[in-house]
């Protein structure tokens, strides 16, 4: 099958995600900053403050208490990220992991700046990084906090630690610069933290809509296959699985030919017959239509289908009953046609038999003549029984009453002599006439016997939502496959003096009980012939 679909993506089908998405927690994103600041940190650190100490130590440029100071800092920080990982891992007190985290790093700076010359130092946009990680870590309010404690620290000991003349120039310029980095950090967290609550206002309404469409197809009734360019299926809803009986998850990825190869790759509309997972044939009605993207491009097609086997058997057994209209009203003509002029042959060919010696040929032919003229009538008769059914005297029974009943007449019959018969009979209660079902029962038996079986199952059992069914099986040669669908015709028949008009009646009788009657191989070896009865309608009220 040529069909195609918009490639799904992970976790969604192409009609939607088959689940929502759960919302992300709250503390999820502050986690992730987390553990990339202390990445950063402990990269800066290692490269800033070991490559200084390591240069200023092999350099001679530094005397040794700094290079030793440097390496404290290093062992201090060092020390308290590793706190801080495990305080992460535990995943709790998020937020003052955080402001622990922004005192920690304005403390860093303090201390790298107080021993490499305060206003001289080349560290001190050390404090900016901490004021930048405080509004990436909590926005405005961590900037600002960050800000304030950084001009703290810094101005009172940088202006302590000063000569007589205080570098005033220098702690306004850093003051000021503090202040900017405070002002971009907080604008642009602020911008992140809106961007990202939109967003994620966007993804909820997404979720939403996407959860409003899964749950739109998967309600559809019709199945709904989609298949992607490459001919491998991308979705199958709810109704698609129960229809073919395999489901999304078995069929997903892989080539929709190995299941839906009935469905052709022409668009429109049109029928086929389905094997579905459980070995039924069914009648499935499918319309197929190309799926377009963006651009107008092919990028698949869809196949909406849906089971149309009970509708024609229903048809079916409308025109049917058409046609036992049409032959209702020829067949009393045609009885009055027939049975007139063969009853006067019968009692013409009687008298003259009653002349002649019953050892003659004259009495052999003439018996030859009865012989016939019977069977026509019978089949005249068997005719009227097809083509005008009694309407049913329905009733709520025990089939198994009926069943045991005919049995008990048909061992009695001589066509019976030479079968052997099993009864396998429970109590099945079934809204039918009892009169016709011993017609059914009977003209089921006769065409086992008819079949040269040797043995006879009959079988009654309730049907589990309700109903009974019936069963007649036999070790016969059975019904070849391409027959089965045409013994239940009129005059159809396999046997060599058959009439083709005994299944004929039997399906007649089960259209006016709305039952069912079916054919199949049995475990005898011959035919298994399967009627279902419908239960008695609920009681109003």
């Amino acid at each position: 099958m040529a069909t195609a679909n918009v490639p799904a993506t992970s976790g969604s089908s192409a009609f939607g995600s088959a689940t929502s998405t759960p919302a992300p927690s709250p503390a999820s994103p502050l986690l992730r900053k987390l553990g990339w600041i202390l990445l950063f940190r402990l990269v800066l650190v290692t490269v800033l403050l070991g490559g200084s100490a390591a240069w200023q130590v092999f350099t001679g440029g530094a005397a040794p208490p700094v290079a030793s100071a440097f390496y404290r800092i290093l062992l201090v920080t060092y020390g308290v990220s590793l706190v801080f990982v495990v305080w992460l891992a535990t995943r709790r007190a998020l937020e003052p992991l955080a402001w622990a985290q922004i005192a920690s790093d304005i403390a860093l700076a303090t201390g790298v700046v107080a021993i490499t010359g305060w206003t001289d130092s080349v560290f001190v946009f050390m404090y900016s990084l901490a004021i930048v990680e405080g509004g990436i870590l909590l926005f405005q309010r961590g900037a600002v906090t960050a800000l304030a404690g950084t001009l703290a620290l810094y101005l009172p000991l940088a202006l302590i630690a000063a000569p007589v003349h205080p570098p005033l120039l220098s702690l306004f310029a850093h003051a000021g610069a503090f202040a900017a980095s405070a002002a971009l950090a907080s604008y642009l967290s602020e911008q992140v933290r809106r961007t990202g609550e939109r967003l994620a206002a966007r993804e909820l309404d997404l979720a939403a809509i996407t959860a409003l469409q899964e749950s739109i197809v998967q309600s559809v009734a019709s199945g709904l296959l989609t298949v992607d360019a490459l001919g491998r299926v991308t979705f199958l809803n709810r109704a698609g699985e129960q229809i073919t009986g395999w489901t999304q998850v078995e069929t997903r990825g892989r080539p929709a030919d190995r299941w839906f190869g009935a469905f052709q790759a022409q668009a429109g509309r049109d029928e086929t017959d389905f094997v579905n997972a459980r070995g039924e044939t069914l009648r499935l009605g499918y319309s197929l239509f190309p799926l377009l993207g963006r651009e107008g491009e092919a990028i698949g097609r869809a196949v909406i289908f849906q089971d149309l086997t009970q509708l024609r058997a229903m048809e079916e057994r409308v025109q049917r009953s058409e046609r036992l209209m049409e032959m209702g009203r020829v067949a009393a003509g045609l009885a009055h046609e027939l049975r007139n002029p063969v009853a006067a042959m019968s009692g013409s060919i009687e008298l003259l038999r009653s002349n002649v010696d019953p050892q003659s040929e004259d009495a052999r032919l003439m018996g030859i003549v009865m012989r016939e003229a019977s069977r026509l009538d019978q089949l005249v008769t068997r005719f009227l029984e097809y083509a005008r059914p009694v309407s049913p005297q329905r009733a709520d029974i025990d089939l198994a009453r009926v069943v045991t009943e005919t049995l008990d007449v048909f061992v009695h019959d001589p066509v019976a002599a030479q079968v052997g018969l099993e009864r396998q009979i429970a109590p099945a209660a079934a809204w039918c006439d009892a009169d016709q079902m011993r017609q059914v029962l009977w003209n089921l038996l006769v065409n086992a016997a008819q079949a040269r079986a040797g043995k006879v199952r009959v079988s009654c059992a309730p049907e589990p939502g309700g109903g009974a069914c019936l069963e007649v099986e036999d070790d016969g040669p059975g019904i070849a496959v391409p027959d089965r669908a045409r013994i239940f015709t009129p005059f159809y028949t396999t046997k060599e003096r058959g009439t083709g008009l005994g299944l004929a009646t039997v399906q007649s009788i089960l259209d006016a009980h709305h039952g069912t009657v079916t054919v199949e191989a049995g475990s005898l070896g011959g035919a298994r012939f399967v009627v279902r009865l419908p239960p008695a309608p609920a009681s109003p009220g």
